[in-house]
């Protein structure tokens, strides 16, 4: 934990008092990994549950949302066809697979538990509106383009090109997920069943720059004041909770 405003982040030690959601974007190319795997997710429940729940009040309660990230990886070479049957089984391998975890947890509500895909978060939400004003902005603002590319130098040992089809892909990655916490994406939990007051973006990883950049900028001029989380990133690999607006980005 450090003392240094300008980059502060904590682990969560409460829960608010109110029903929430904590939100989990898998990506398609790490599903498979252990790193994203059914199980590593299964522990990783153990940074929520049950000790960050407030037992005293009745209506503090959460619940988690798995969102398989399909369509955003259409901006590819490969063809669709090929993409469509490999992330068709990888979804449902992932979801059987960690709903058979939960059957051997007597301690888990099963339903507290939802799984969507990508697209149909484009449903859920006025996406297509917000993605074309983003663009534009993007292709205007001279820092919002430099952080992008910084995220894109820091990726591992990737093969991918920076090009207009891996820019939309992280815009449209960052947008999704400030629209989630925003409050401008419907998500279908029957445990909560849409009455969450708070809900947190989850991750195994830091945020990235850009993303940061997004909310600080606030260029959509969003806001969810209901959701203490509404600018916030969960690591779940280091049990990090990231602030946007303490983030320096220049460190």
């Amino acid at each position: 934990m450090t003392k240094d405003l300008t980059n502060q982040f904590f682990d969560i030690n409460k829960f608010p008092a109110e029903e929430g959601l904590v939100v989990f974007p898998i990506s398609m190319n790490r599903i498979s990994n252990p790193s994203q795997g059914a199980q590593i997710y299964y522990e990783y429940l153990g940074h929520f549950n049950p000790d960050k729940i407030v037992k005293s009040n009745p209506n503090s309660k959460a619940g988690g949302v798995f969102v398989y990230t399909d369509f955003l990886y259409l901006y590819s070479e490969e063809p669709a066809y090929k993409l469509k049957y490999r992330f068709t089984d990888l979804m449902i391998s992932h979801m059987k697979s960690f709903q058979n975890i939960l059957k051997k947890d007597k301690h888990v509500v099963q339903d507290s538990f939802s799984y969507t895909t990508w697209s149909q978060l484009y449903l859920n939400s006025n996406f297509v509106s917000f993605f074309d004003k983003l663009k534009n902005i993007y292709k205007k603002d001279k820092e919002f383009q430099k952080y992008l590319k910084e995220d894109f130098d820091n990726l591992k040992n990737t093969k991918l090109s920076f090009d207009e089809k891996q820019i939309d892909f992280f815009l449209e990655e960052h947008l999704m997920a400030h629209l989630i916490t925003k409050g401008q994406v419907s998500l279908y939990n029957k445990f909560i069943d849409g009455r969450e007051n708070w809900i947190l973006l989850a991750y195994p990883d830091k945020p990235p720059k850009a993303l940061t950049y997004l909310y600080q900028k606030d260029f959509l001029k969003l806001d969810n004041p209901k959701n203490v989380y509404q600018d916030s990133w969960y690591d779940l690999e280091e049990k990090k909770l990231y602030d946007h607006h303490k983030i320096n980005l220049n460190i």
